[in-house]
């Protein structure tokens, strides 16, 4: 199931409540001690059913003496099995709610007082009945309201014994009934049997706190271990067996004669005395711990490792977990920049996205860093402000890049500026778009080493125009129209001989009158100026390539005919291809696959561009 939504009251600073949107890739950014560590662990404390409210996360406010947590999920089960004779499923047992936009979601309200575990409820738009919901109602009950409302004829006699059928009729006969919504406890009879069936389909949430531990006894760290270690010694049960058994001779004859001494010595002593060596060995005591390069015990590393190899850690055991149920998983790291270097943070940057895209996991992120917050989409970021100490934290959402004003209050609140040094914006679709012209570079030089490494020069921005990060939005917003040149260049994404989409706005910016250049691609898009050799360099998969093919769907659907390859979607087709493919491609692929030197024509007139304007 997919986290889209979570409400919070009553916790911490949370005296209001509080309604977030969830995406593949969320990011709450903020000051210290604005309110976003407290909601993660308000999460956490939702989506961990052995936890209970501790008194000190309780809002230190008179009127208030519960926690309210509200989640709401897509992609819940379609069906579910109350018992071996009788299916239903939540839209037809009413216990879905209805948003204002139509869109139905399956509504989970947790309530905490302290030292108490959460009253579990789901709250239904369903009909307003004086008797309640009927899901509530025992089978006698369920059954006499049927009869009273002479439903029973419409229900086939072999379902009569079931629950499901006497609910649906009643629903059925209440349709026209006015709807609204209905608090549902789940703790008893067919309700708590439905809830049964749904908590195993509920994602598990993984917190990686920022002030944690870092050693390789911390608990992320020793379980993956001590399941490493479990499942080595299952594979080697009989040979260990075998081995117990030699111990357990030798053991036995080692105390018969330690026996047959003590008899000599001290009879009296002797008298009764038998060897039992019954026991088993305690594996689960298997303690292990991690050495590094140079033989160097993990725990002396430096800070910044160990909190990279822990995070990788809790991300291993997350993954067995899901694995084996097939939940999905919800992976929250606190300030993931932390004791990291900037290389790294970059490369943890990219391994979030990479794991949101997969859709198979949920990844929240929290920081008060310009580096990370500007390096992810602008779409991603929720902003946690309080006006003053003790107030309630607000949360504002990027719901899409025309919030100008949003973006430019949190690029104020965590410090993100352009870079006043660029001179030529380039303009490109999106961000595989900037990959590509980032990762093409080094084949480009291999023809003329004279061209601009355009990723790297400071003068150079690469702006996506959609799907952008948040530097990216900045850029584009502070500098485009103010004294840079823009260079764009746009895919065909269609045969030479049909009008690109782009081709009106090409032309209207060629033909003003300024700098500015617009370019379309020759080929269908920036993948096709790839080899097909690169792609099975880096992937192991055979696709022919040509100016029109759609390589990102070639490559997919090739991933899944070989066990070489990762089965991937067009999504991670198009990124991988346009990273590590661009990145593996040499002078000679890009000369055979572009005869008409498009690619080095783009950095050319860059180039050109950058030295007319360094002054």
């Amino acid at each position: 199931m997919q986290l889209v939504t979570f409400e919070i009251v009553g916790f911490r600073g949370y005296r209001e409540l509080r309604k977030v949107s969830l995406k593949n890739l969320t990011t709450f950014v903020g000051k210290n001690d604005a309110g976003k560590s407290s909601l993660m662990d308000a999460l956490d404390l939702f989506f961990d059913d052995s936890k209970k409210l501790d008194r000190e996360d309780l809002c230190v406010d008179p009127n208030i003496d519960t926690v309210a947590l509200t989640a709401e999920f897509l992609e819940f089960p379609t069906e579910l099995v109350l018992d071996a004779a009788a299916a239903t499923a939540l839209n037809s047992e009413h216990l879905l709610f209805q948003k204002e936009d139509g869109q139905r979601v399956l509504r989970v309200v947790k309530e905490y007082k302290p030292g108490k575990a959460a009253d579990v409820f789901v709250e239904a738009t369903a009909p307003l009945l004086e008797q309640g919901h009927p899901i509530l109602l025992k089978q006698a009950d369920l059954r006499k309201l049927g009869r009273e409302l002479g439903l029973e004829e419409s229900i086939p006699a072999a379902d009569r014994v079931k629950n499901p059928p006497w609910r649906n009729a009643i629903f059925q006969h209440f349709a026209d009934a006015a709807h609204g919504t209905v608090k549902i406890p789940i703790a008893k009879d067919d309700a708590k049997k439905i809830w049964d069936q749904i908590k195993p389909h509920i994602p598990y949430f993984c917190l990686f706190k920022v002030d944690r531990a870092s050693s390789d006894q911390d608990g992320e760290a020793r379980d993956p271990l001590a399941v490493a270690a479990k499942i080595a010694i299952g594979e080697r049960e009989a040979e260990i067996n075998a081995i117990v058994e030699q111990v357990q001779v030798r053991a036995n004859e080692l105390v018969e004669r330690t026996l047959h001494k003590l008899q000599e010595m001290a009879p009296e002593l002797a008298v009764g005395l038998s060897p039992d060596v019954s026991g088993q060995p305690k594996w689960d005591s298997f303690k292990t711990t991690l050495k590094t390069e140079g033989n160097i015990p993990f725990n002396k590393r430096g800070s910044g490792t160990k909190r990279l190899v822990l995070l990788n850690f809790f991300r291993a055991e997350a993954e067995r977990r899901s694995e084996e149920d097939g939940r999905g998983v919800i992976y929250a790291f606190e300030e993931p920049e932390s004791s990291q270097h900037p290389s790294n943070q970059r490369l943890l940057l990219d391994s979030f996205k990479r794991l949101a895209e997969g859709n198979s996991a949920q990844v929240l992120l929290t920081t008060h860093s310009p580096l990370v917050a500007q390096n992810l989409p602008a779409v991603s970021l929720r902003l946690i402000t309080k006006e003053a100490q003790g107030a309630c934290p607000t949360i504002e959402e990027v719901s899409d890049e025309g919030e100008a004003e949003l973006l430019l209050k949190i690029a104020d609140e965590l410090g993100v500026l352009p870079d006043n040094r660029v001179r030529v914006l380039v303009m490109v679709e999106g961000p595989n778009d900037v990959n590509f012209f980032e990762n093409i570079f080094t084949a480009v030089s291999g023809i003329d080493p004279t061209v601009l490494d355009i990723a790297s020069s400071p003068q150079v921005a690469l702006v996506p125009m959609g799907g952008a990060d948040l530097k990216h939005w900045i850029t584009r917003q502070y500098l485009q129209g103010f004294g840079c040149v823009e260079y764009h260049i746009y895919d065909r994404d269609c045969g030479a001989e049909e009008v690109a989409a782009y081709q009106a706005y090409v032309d209207q910016v060629n033909d003003a009158d300024n700098a500015n250049t617009a370019r379309l691609t020759s080929k269908r898009e920036t993948e096709n100026y790839l080899s097909s050799i690169a792609i099975f360099n880096e992937l192991t998969i055979e696709v022919d390539v040509d100016d029109q093919t759609n390589v990102p769907l070639a490559v997919s659907q090739a991933s899944k005919l070989t066990e070489l390859a990762p089965d991937m979607g067009q999504g991670s087709a198009k990124r991988i291809l346009n990273t590590k493919v661009a990145a593996g491609m040499t002078a000679e692929m890009l000369s055979e696959r572009d005869g008409d030197g498009d690619v080095v024509g783009w950095f050319r007139e860059i180039t050109a561009i950058v030295q007319a304007n360094e002054n």
